[in-house]
């Protein structure tokens, strides 16, 4: 289908372009990775990392996705009122006043303590329902979770309380481009596992990998695969991307709003950061870190107007960000410039932005503002 509701004003000023068919397209790709037997789970939290929940949700269930995962409860409930059927899985942690929206909502729930547990158990029974629970084991992130030496004896707590049903374990990779430690919380995971079954639990689902863990350490697939920001195009490190080709699903632009030129010697923007040292024209976006343009990016990002880099220039403000545009013929107000993505065969991806702003490419996409009108193609 075209761009969603293109006349919408936004549409004019700064705005996203999301390819709902990318999404498809990665989650496929992963798919024929893990092979047809074991569990995909898609993640759309933090709004599809940027993307929108809603809209993704049906695309990587189109690409192969059996389940979906969030990280909040309110996150699953949203989904589920946008007529998402498939299992959700709360990854995150839940606060007791969240356990009945699980239970409302049919919400399979991450455990990383006995407290939590019994909670959940005391809403489950009082809704008469049964609710699927995962434990999350702490191989070695030192985050959320259970070690791994009482993972055991709390699986065989969880499994006497009534209302729950025991379906998972899983651990989460602190640096997955670390072959050595990914191993050793491999290692961690199976001995876990290893004690529940010896405990009498059995027939859980047990799933580790990540995106880039997926592509690096097939070992790590188990039952289930959880993919991440690899559904967005995004797969770390670079070499992977090559390896493993992805299709980036976002293009953010803005539209010029001012062309001005200034002689040698004039400064610009906030604080006087940057100074001309020739003839500069400059271009104005109405974009700024309100939007998600980091301020980091400041006087080192570079954007693309008709398919030439320009510099950003001086201090990127809430609402505006000046660029380079000398050289550039044919800038006036209304042409496009574009923050991410490709434009007349030159490209700026994810992790371009992020490098300038000394971050990673999730970050970017999750900073995205809500000032931002979002248009869809390339739907289910």
């Amino acid at each position: 289908m075209g761009m969603k509701e293109l006349d919408h004003p936004s549409r004019h000023r700064a705005w996203l372009e999301i390819d709902l068919s990318a999404v498809t397209r990665n989650i496929r790709a992963f798919r024929k990775l893990v092979g047809p037997d074991r569990l995909l789970l898609a993640c759309l939290k933090a709004d599809a990392y940027g993307h929108g929940a809603e809209m993704a949700a049906p695309a990587a269930i189109a690409g192969g996705a059996d389940r979906i995962g969030v990280a909040t409860c309110l996150e699953g409930q949203m989904l589920r009122e946008a007529g998402v059927g498939v299992p959700i899985q709360v990854l995150g942690a839940s606060f007791p006043e969240e356990v009945r929206v699980a239970v409302k909502y049919n919400l399979t729930l991450s455990l990383h303590d006995l407290d939590i547990a019994r909670l959940v158990a005391i809403e489950a029974a009082r809704g008469g329902r049964t609710i699927p629970v995962h434990f999350k084991i702490d191989t070695g992130m030192g985050r959320l979770g259970i070690l791994p030496e009482d993972a055991a004896a709390a699986a065989v707590a969880v499994a006497d309380m009534p209302g729950l049903r025991f379906e998972g374990v899983f651990m989460h990779f602190a640096d997955a481009e670390d072959a050595e430690y990914s191993r050793l919380q491999l290692e961690r995971f199976r001995a876990a596992c290893g004690a529940l079954e010896a405990a009498g639990i059995g027939g859980f689902i047990r799933h580790a990998a990540s995106s880039t863990a997926a592509v690096l350490f097939p070992e790590s697939h188990f039952d289930m695969v959880r993919i991440g920001a690899g559904a967005y195009g995004y797969l770390s490190p670079g070499r992977l991307r090559r390896d493993f080709p992805l299709q980036p699903a976002m293009a953010w632009r803005s539209a010029v709003i001012q062309v001005k030129d200034y002689p040698p010697g004039s400064n610009l923007g906030y604080n006087r950061t940057f100074t001309t040292r020739r003839p500069t024209r400059v271009a104005v976006l109405p974009v700024g870190y309100a939007d998600g343009y980091r301020r980091e990016c400041s006087n080192r990002a570079e954007v693309l107007v008709r398919g030439r880099r320009a510099p950003v220039v001086g201090m990127i403000s809430m609402d505006y960000t000046m660029v380079d545009i000398t050289g550039i013929e044919n800038v006036e107000v209304g042409c496009e410039a574009t923050l991410l993505g490709s434009s007349r065969g030159a490209a700026i991806s994810a992790e371009d932005l992020a490098e300038w702003a000394g971050t990673i490419p999730y970050c970017v996409t999750t900073s995205l503002g809500p000032r931002l009108f979002r248009g869809y193609e390339g739907s289910p």
